[in-house]
């Protein structure tokens, strides 16, 4: 294989692995489990507006499907509690934009892996095991790097990091709500600083993985040829 084509393959191959990773534990954190986890932690803020933890696990469980299932955008305005809208339209119209954002970062998620497995598949054909053992450790390296970043990033300045989040993929102020809109009641700014933290740890640990591996790897093919 030419020389320049072997090293934009494992570049690409790189870039895919980091975003695999990240993208994957985006997609666990949006799950029942990470949700029970999240309320069951120590220290996780009640609901200062009555809302019943049992309630309150129901109502975000429903609102996390509607954004992963794709459900109509007119959805969550049909939920009621106590014969009250559980959300008022500046909620079911952002949701429906958190809705649209996680759609396409999921697609775009999919593509990824299916174009890393394919390049991954084109390299070891072509007997490019060592370029595509270097492509796996730096794409671990590079994750480990970048999510360290966001990770320090949140700890030491997380109001400058929420909003800059929520301006990159958002328009300015729709995502700002009142304490005592159910959004807020449901998702505590505890619950979102502790989902970046478990999403940055994730990560971290899968791009250290990946380079470990990556390393092994070479080094057992110096050995073979040796």
């Amino acid at each position: 294989m030419p020389s320049r084509i072997r090293q934009s393959l494992k570049l690409l191959t790189s870039l895919l692995v980091t975003f695999f990773i990240v993208g994957g534990a985006v997609q666990l954190l949006a799950t029942d489990p990470y949700l029970a986890f999240a309320y069951d932690k120590a220290g996780f803020p009640p609901d200062q507006f009555g809302y019943t933890q049992q309630q309150r696990f129901i109502l975000a469980s429903t609102n996390i499907h509607y954004v992963r299932a794709h459900l109509p955008d007119d959805e969550l305005s049909k939920q009621f509690l106590n014969g009250v809208p559980v959300y008022n339209p500046r909620e079911v119209s952002h949701m429906a934009d958190v809705q649209a954002v996680f759609q396409s970062v999921s697609r775009v998620w999919q593509a990824a892996l299916i174009l890393l497995i394919l390049l991954s598949f084109i390299l070891w054909k072509k007997g490019e095991w060592k370029a595509l053992a270097s492509a796996i450790q730096s794409g671990g390296l590079l994750t480990s790097g970048f999510i360290l970043s966001i990770a320090l990033l949140a700890i030491f300045s997380w109001q400058f990091w929420f909003e800059s989040f929520h301006l990159f993929f958002f328009k300015p102020g729709s995502w700002l709500f009142s304490y005592s809109d159910t959004l807020i009641r449901l998702f505590p700014v505890e619950f979102w600083f502790d989902a970046t933290l478990t999403i940055s740890v994730l990560s971290l640990a899968g791009g250290l993985l990946l380079m470990l591996i990556g390393l092994r790897w070479q080094a057992m093919l110096r050995k073979l040829q040796a």
